[in-house]
């Protein structure tokens, strides 16, 4: 991420959209998807909160495994709690095709760095670009953070947007907004995997998947700004170019194929990820 990060504003249909965050009169954001920010720094792990101990700070509710760690917190929050209030540290910085701004995270993508947690909304490059180039991104995020803390919070997309993380709507520092679709992989409506041992097959559900969410927030693939795309097999892939530019369009500056042999799922040969602009 040589500057890191992730832009457009639509009318959403109201049936597949909530926000990220409720509106400050009702109950504050849940933080981290719930993830004990803690449990970072004493167990070396992503580890889930429990309803039962929360506690509020900074308009948000943090959640913990245990009372000592929300004790630990309410003794220290600055010390414990993630970066820029647990959104995404890469989001924050900002991106040659978005401007700085609020991006929900995956809690499994994380970094300690000189003491201070990172979480951020995807891994991969994307990650790898962050960490290359650390302290030039935390001393950047640092200083646009002094006014992305007073943007919109991103707005997450249900379905029929599915993916890992959550597909949503970010706003960028000039008041456009992009739609941000995690992982879309090849399952079905029912959670079936589509075409075990097929690239062809999976690549066509994946795209099938991507296009229904487009569609529900009303836009295309004409908008999709760069993809991100993992392969068990990159040549196997690239055989099936056709199929590919039949869901997402040609190859755009910036997007990447990179070749992984485990991906989310043992019988999963390809994920996607896409940026698409709202206009």
């Amino acid at each position: 991420m040589r500057r890191s990060g992730w832009r457009l504003w639509l009318a959403l249909p109201a049936l597949v959209m909530f926000a990220a965050a409720p509106s400050r009169a009702e109950e504050p954001r849940l933080a981290i998807s719930g993830y004990d920010t803690v449990a970072y720094f004493t167990d070396g792990k992503p580890v889930p909160g429990r309803t039962d101990h929360e506690y509020v700070w900074h308009d948000a509710r943090w959640r913990f495994s245990s009372p000592a760690h929300r004790d630990l917190f309410v003794s220290d929050p600055d010390h414990y709690a993630p970066q820029y209030d647990g959104y995404c540290a890469g989001g924050v910085g900002g991106a040659d095709f978005a401007g700085p701004h609020k991006d929900t995270v995956d809690p499994e993508v994380w970094m300690i760095v000189d003491g201070k947690l990172y979480l951020t909304h995807f891994g991969g490059p994307l990650l790898d670009g962050w960490k290359e180039r650390a302290a030039e991104n935390i001393k950047l995020a640092d200083d646009n953070w002094k006014f992305v803390k007073d943007q919109p919070d991103p707005v997450i997309i249900g379905p029929p947007c599915r993916g890992h993380p959550p597909a949503n709507i970010i706003t960028t520092s000039d008041g456009k907004r992009e739609l941000v679709v995690g992982s879309q992989v090849a399952l079905d409506d029912h959670g079936n995997v589509v075409g075990k041992g097929d690239m062809r097959a999976q690549i066509e559900q994946a795209g099938k998947n991507l296009a229904a969410c487009l569609k529900a927030v009303g836009t295309s693939k004409a908008n999709i700004l760069l993809t991100q795309t993992y392969v068990t097999d990159k040549e196997a892939f690239l055989k099936h170019a056709d199929i590919w530019a039949d869901y997402f369009g040609p190859q755009r500056p910036g997007s990447i194929i990179a070749e992984k042999r485990q991906l989310t799922g043992p019988n999963f040969l390809v994920e996607i990820q896409a940026f698409v602009a709202l206009n």
